[in-house]
C-alpha cells in the first residue's frame, strides 16, 4: 500500500462514517456520561459525586507524586501507554517540552492476541493511538473511561478490508475481567479516573501497542493484513520519545480482595 493511497482512504473515510458521539454500547454495555453534564436517572452519580466520594481518598497521592518530579497538579495533559504482552499502563505527563513518567498500573486482564481489534466480537483490545473520550462513574465495571475506538484510522482500514461492523466502547476499567478492554481493577481505576478527570477534555491520549516497541521491534504476527505494518510504524513513532521507565515506588497496590466486579 502506497502512503498516498493510505492517505485518501483516511480523509475519505469520515464523511462515509458520520455517527453519533454515544453508539449503542454493544460491547460491554457501558451508560456513559461525557463528563456528565446532565442530571443522571435515579440511583445514578454524578461524575461530581464519583469524584467527591473517590478524590480525598487518592489525590494527595497524586499531588505528592507530582510534587516529587517538580510539577504541579493536576496535569493539563496525560498519555497513557498500554502495553499488551507486559500486561502494563504507564501513566506520563508532558511538562516543559518532555514526557515525564508518574506510575505504572497492572492491567489485570486484557483478552485477545497481539494485532488490533478489527471487528465487533472478536474480543481483542484495540491497537493505535486514541483519546479518552468520555467517563462513566456508574460503570458495571466499577469506574470506567471510554476511548475513542474506532478512530479515523480504524474507519479507514475497515472501508479498506471491506469491513462494516468495527465494534466500539472499549475502555479502560476497574474489575480484574475483560473482553476487548483493559481491566487494571477497582483501586487502580478510582485513582486512575480521579487522575484523568482533572484534566481538560480532549487531553488525555491513549496509546495502545501489542508490546513494548522501545526494548522489541513490533512485528505483525502472521494473518494480519499490509497495513498492520505502517500502524506498527506508527506506534514506533509515537512511543520513540518516551524512555523506557523505572517504576517509582507504588502509591498504592490493588490487593486480591478488592477486585471485584460492579454488577
Amino acid at each position: 500500500m502506497t502512503q498516498r493511497l493510505l492517505n485518501l482512504v483516511i480523509l475519505l473515510v469520515p464523511l462515509l462514517f458520520l455517527t453519533p458521539a454515544v453508539a449503542d454500547y454493544a460491547d460491554q454495555s457501558e451508560a456513559l456520561e461525557p463528563r456528565s453534564r446532565a442530571a443522571p436517572a435515579a440511583g445514578m452519580r454524578t461524575m461530581a459525586e464519583a469524584l467527591a466520594t473517590f478524590a480525598p481518598s487518592v489525590e494527595p497521592a497524586w499531588v505528592e507524586r507530582f510534587a516529587e518530579i517538580g510539577l504541579s497538579y493536576p496535569p493539563s495533559n496525560l498519555t497513557l501507554i498500554g502495553l499488551k504482552e507486559e500486561r502494563r499502563l504507564e501513566v506520563w505527563t508532558r511538562a516543559g517540552g518532555r514526557p515525564h513518567f508518574i506510575e505504572a498500573l497492572d492491567i489485570l486482564d486484557a483478552s485477545g492476541l497481539s494485532g488490533p481489534k478489527r471487528r465487533r466480537g472478536d474480543h481483542q483490545v484495540p491497537e493505535g493511538i486514541y483519546q479518552v473520550d468520555a467517563f462513566n462513574p456508574n460503570s458495571r465495571f466499577h469506574l470506567s473511561m471510554r476511548i475513542n475506538y474506532p478512530n479515523d484510522l480504524d474507519r479507514a482500514m475497515g472501508l479498506l478490508d471491506g469491513r462494516t461492523d468495527l465494534g466500539d466502547n472499549i475502555f479502560i476499567h476497574g474489575s480484574d475481567y475483560s473482553e476487548g478492554c483493559l481491566a487494571i481493577g477497582d483501586p487502580a481505576i478510582e485513582r486512575l479516573f480521579v487522575l484523568a478527570a482533572r484534566v481538560p477534555d480532549g487531553r488525555v491520549e491513549v496509546i495502545i501497542a501489542p508490546h513494548d516497541a522501545r526494548r522489541q521491534r513490533l512485528e505483525p504476527r502472521l494473518g494480519l493484513p499490509d497495513w498492520v505494518d505502517d500502524l506498527y510504524v506508527k506506534l514506533h513513532q509515537a512511543l520513540a520519545s518516551f524512555e523506557i521507565a523505572t517504576d517509582p515506588p507504588l502509591l498504592a497496590r490493588a490487593g486480591d480482595d478488592a477486585l471485584t466486579a460492579s454488577p
